[in-house]
């Protein structure tokens, strides 16, 4: 049995803006100095302000307190900071930083159309199966039919949770796969994973060998998560049978659209005029 010792390192994550908690404390309330009543004393007093009143109050689920201070801060105080130093704060106001938030995307604009197999795996996130709406069974399943015949995916981004996020479509299972994508950056680049050592050819022989002695068909059946079975177990035999959801109410149709003439007018517009590099590189693809 052959042993290979190995190292984790994850190849991709979301990098965001992380801001933490932060507050500015209120002055302190000035020392008013009153005019001296009638006699020989004469008082500086603290006048305090008046508090809020309020006809009811609901309870929090937490109580947010500074570091050097057990006093509860409201939450209307709260700030986003953005730390740019030690202990020092680039600080928003919450409202600052939802105005800058992309509303949900109802259209996905297609800008361009790539090679398939140019996307490396590394770069796909999460994973959307896509459904045709009413009125969109056809438009559907004939950019399903065309990315399937060319091998390509289209490109372009989409709006969804307070995020922008650059999405690939592709092909698969008779119909529409879309994936949100990692941006380059987000990609780590290094050589701490890469396969440098010297191969020796007998040695990759019998790997080889190895390799197609255990070949089989995939088959996602095969992928048990155990403990989630066990677990799911367990729920199942403490708890009643859940209710079946009620069925999503469904939307009038949109109107029909001219597909040949919808067409005609994208490629019309999309059309970009043939370098010789291109129409080299069409040839070779037609004599593969």
């Amino acid at each position: 049995m052959v042993s290979i010792p190995v190292r984790l390192y994850k190849a991709a994550r979301r990098e965001r803006v992380r801001f933490r908690h932060v507050y500015a404390p209120e002055p302190e309330p000035e020392e008013v100095e009153r005019a001296p009543e009638p006699g020989p004393a004469r008082a500086r007093v603290f006048e305090p302000p008046e508090p809020p009143q309020f006809d009811a109050v609901t309870p929090v689920r937490e109580t947010v307190v500074a570091d050097d201070d057990a006093k509860p801060i409201p939450r209307e105080s709260i700030l986003k900071g953005y730390e740019t130093a030690k202990d020092e704060y680039v600080v928003f106001k919450p409202s600052e930083i939802a105005a800058l938030r992309p509303r949900t995307s109802t259209e996905l604009p297609i800008v361009e159309f790539v090679r398939l197999d140019e996307i490396d795996p590394i770069f796909f996130d999460t994973s959307y199966y896509l459904a045709p709406d009413q009125g969109g069974e056809r438009p559907f399943a004939l950019l399903a039919a065309a990315l399937a015949r060319t091998g390509h995916a289209a490109l372009g981004s989409l709006a969804m949770h307070g995020r922008e996020h650059a999405v690939a479509i592709r092909a698969a299972r008779g119909g529409l796969i879309l994936h949100t994508l990692f941006y380059a950056n987000e990609v780590r680049a290094g050589e701490a994973w890469r396969a440098d050592a010297p191969v020796n050819e007998k040695e990759l022989g019998l790997a080889t060998m190895l390799v197609e002695s255990m070949e089989a068909p995939f088959d996602a059946l095969k992928l048990k998560d155990t403990f989630e079975e066990r677990l799911r177990a367990l729920i199942e035999a403490r708890a009643p049978t859940p209710a079946a959801n009620a069925a999503p109410s469904r939307e009038a149709p949109p109107p029909a659209i001219d597909i040949m003439e919808a067409l005609r007018k994208s490629i019309a517009a999309a059309r970009k005029p043939v370098t010789p590099e291109r129409a080299a590189k069409r040839e070779r693809r037609r004599r593969a």
